[in-house]
């Protein structure tokens, strides 16, 4: 390395608000205050690390003090620009609030924000990781903060929004900053590849995105080291092993073993080999973890997101060989697994040998759960053995569906099952009164006849009650039942036609 060499994300670090990527909402309000002339007196930029809150804070330094301003961009030519850009210029002071976390330090700040800029318009304070000043600090802060003199602007930056007191949110202006997606990164750093003449390849451009997680400065410093790793050739497999990410067949065939219990016995020997090469099994499983995770939202066809840990050249193939692939076989292999690289942690084993010991305990309980009957097995069984019943007692409904046709009892129809209600309910008569119901009436005999015979009283008797039942029984036709479903059906209707009945006294048939 040259002694003028500059690392990447120095010798790239965006000089115009027009050079940041992905922070529209921040630049975007920024440019229109200077369009409107409405500069705030006090700016608060939230949001991750190595996103650009430090630049665009610098930026917004230049554009305040450039003496020849090109629109809402700083013209990085003037004196004041450059001396920016170079970090020495009397006007624009970058504190540290880690370091310069105390009282005291503040109280020096509020002394010094008296005097006027020395060269241009503005004297401008960032102040870096403002979460970390302490109490004592913010409320020395609070006053200047809020009616600072007129040539004054505060910029505060912080990854911990949830620090800052509601006192100083209050009296500033803020803006979020966003992770940048995985894609954006890939395209800007396959640009700098171009302008540095470096070879590469999509996978390898995905990798150090990938491991950038969404920080422009700490993708753009693994490029560095990934340069010097490949001496300039950034090609997926040389990224893969610099990584220490196994590949999407490593993954493949790990999950083929787990669900073909034929291959049982090659999961242990897997394991083996990883610990052999001295590969941190924590993160292996981590990682097939996250491969596991990758396969279902392919299912659920969301192959785009940004979370999907895989190249697009392997996303095709893996919708083809696991299309077939049960959902809840994932999503039960995937959580089972999680389960244990959880404990894992929790167990804080000492050796990669104990680790190496555990998960193979843990996958072979995972290979005796396997061949336990599943959920979805037996509920498949029970939908079969339904299936079956129903298909016996198919007639049933026919019948049900003959009665629910049935209509209410007319009035007509009423009274004579009243009538057959009473007859069947009214006491047997004694002999007497079947006697004289059995004499005819004449209008010539209107007087009662004497009762000749001694052996028949007007009062019951209980011995003459059962023949007499027996001879009623005798004068009633014999009822049959139809041994058909057929011929019960055509019964029903002759018997109960005309009759109307709601339906909702058949819902417990």
């Amino acid at each position: 390395m040259s002694e003028n060499h500059q690392v990447l994300f120095r010798k790239y670090r965006p000089q115009f608000f027009r050079d940041v990527i992905y922070q529209d909402l921040a630049v975007g309000s920024l440019q229109n205050a200077f369009k409107s002339k409405k500069i705030g007196h006090a700016y608060i930029f939230i949001g991750p690390r190595g996103v650009g809150k430090t630049t665009i804070a610098r930026i917004l330094a230049k554009r305040l003090n450039c003496e020849r301003p090109d629109g809402v961009e700083p013209c990085n030519e003037c004196t004041s620009c450059l001396e920016i850009t170079k970090g020495n210029s009397n006007d624009v002071f970058e504190i540290d609030a880690a370091s310069n976390s105390g009282v005291d330090n503040i109280r020096e700040l509020r002394e010094n924000v008296k005097f006027n800029a020395m060269g241009g318009k503005y004297r401008v304070y960032i102040l870096d990781e403002v979460h970390m000043l302490s109490g004592a600090a913010f409320n020395a802060l609070l006053k200047t903060l809020e009616e600072p003199p007129a040539h004054v602007v505060f910029i505060l930056a912080t990854t911990e929004y949830h620090k800052i007191p509601e006192t100083i949110l209050s009296r500033c202006q803020d803006f979020h900053f966003r992770k940048v997606p995985v894609t954006v990164l890939q395209n800007y750093i396959e640009t700098l590849c171009e302008k540095e003449n470096l070879k590469y390849d999509s996978e390898g451009l995905f990798w150090i995105a990938k491991k950038g997680d969404g920080s422009v400065r700490d993708t753009l410093s693994f490029m560095e080291q990934a340069v010097i790793f490949t001496d300039g050739n950034l090609t997926g497999v040389k990224l893969r092993k610099m990584i220490g990410y196994h590949g999407i067949d490593t993954f493949t065939d790990f999950l083929n073993q787990l669900l073909d219990s034929s291959q049982s016995a090659q999961i242990f020997e897997t394991l083996e080999n990883l610990f052999q090469a001295g590969i941190d099994l924590g993160k292996f499983v981590w990682d097939f973890i996250e491969f596991l995770n990758s396969l279902l939202l392919i299912k659920d066809n969301l192959a785009d997101r940004e979370s999907i840990n895989i190249p697009q050249e392997d996303l095709q193939k893996l919708k083809q060989n696991y299309r077939e692939l049960d959902r809840e076989v994932l999503v039960l292999l995937a959580e089972r697994i999680f389960a244990v690289h959880e404990k894992l942690n929790l167990m804080k084993l000492r050796s990669s040998y104990e680790m190496k010991v555990y998960l193979e305990i843990q996958f072979r309980k995972l290979i005796l759960d396997r061949e336990k009957p599943s959920v979805s097995g037996l509920l498949a069984k029970i939908s079969e053995l339904t299936k079956l019943v129903q298909g016996d007692i198919s007639h049933i409904p026919d019948n049900l569906e003959s009665a629910k046709k049935m209509v209410t009892p007319t009035s007509s129809v009423a009274q004579k099952q009243n009538t057959a209600s009473n007859i069947q309910t009214e006491p047997t008569k004694t002999v007497s009164e079947k006697t004289i119901e059995r004499e005819p009436e004449t209008k010539q005999d209107s007087q009662p006849k004497p009762n000749l015979d001694p052996e028949i009283k007007l009062t019951s008797e209980p011995k003459s009650t059962a023949p007499i039942q027996e001879e009623a029984v005798k004068t009633k036709p014999a009822a049959t039942t139809p041994s058909n479903p057929e011929d019960m059906e055509k019964l029903l209707k002759e018997k109960f036609s005309g009759m109307e009945v709601d339906p909702n006294q058949f819902k417990n048939l």
